[in-house]
C-alpha cells in the first residue's frame, strides 16, 4: 500500500521520523510538496548548520564524505535517510520505498493527506526547506 503525504507546513523532523517508521514497517511512502516543509529555529542558524555539514570532508579520501544535496526534495529524503538504520540491509530497502517530489505530480493529485504536525503549533522562528536550500546555493528554474 502507498501512503501519500503532503508536506506543506509540516515540521520536517517529525515528518521524517513518521516516514522512517512507516518505511521500516514495509509501506511505500510518497511525500509531495517537499519544499514547503518547515525546519524550526532561526533561518540563519539552520543554514549555518547545513552549510557546515556540506563542507565536511573525510581526511583520507574527500570523495567518501557524506553528501548533502541542495535540491529540496532530495534534502528531505536525506533527512529521512539519517533516521534509518545505516549498516543494515533493511535500511536500504526502506529508503528505496520512499519517493519525494517538489510540487504535486498529476498521478498523486487529490490523493495526498496533510501531515498533522504543522508549523502553526510552533512558537519559535522557522524556515521552509526551500528557503534553506536557496541559501545553500540551490537555484530555482
Amino acid at each position: 500500500m502507498t501512503i501519500v503525504i503532503d508536506a506543506t507546513d509540516a515540521i520536517a523532523g517529525r515528518l521524517a521520523a513518521f516516514v522512517a517508521k512507516t518505511l521500516l514497517a514495509g509501506e511505500q511512502v510518497v511525500v509531495v510538496n517537499a519544499e514547503k516543509a518547515v525546519i524550526s529555529g532561526p533561518a540563519k542558524r539552520t543554514v549555518n548548520v547545513y552549510y557546515k555539514r556540506r563542507q565536511m570532508t573525510q581526511k583520507a579520501n574527500p570523495e567518501n564524505a557524506a553528501k548533502w544535496p541542495r535540491r529540496p526534495d532530495m534534502f528531505l529524503k536525506r533527512i529521512v535517510q539519517g533516521m534509518l538504520p545505516k549498516n543494515k540491509s533493511r535500511g536500504d530497502k526502506a529508503l528505496k520505498n520512499l519517493k519525494t517530489f517538489m510540487g504535486v505530480p498529476a498521478e498523486y493529485s487529490g490523493k495526498a493527506e496533510k501531515f498533522k504536525a504543522d508549523a502553526s503549533r510552533l512558537k519559535c522562528k522557522h524556515a521552509s526547506v526551500q528557503e534553506i536550500c536557496e541559501a545553500l546555493g540551490w537555484k530555482t528554474a
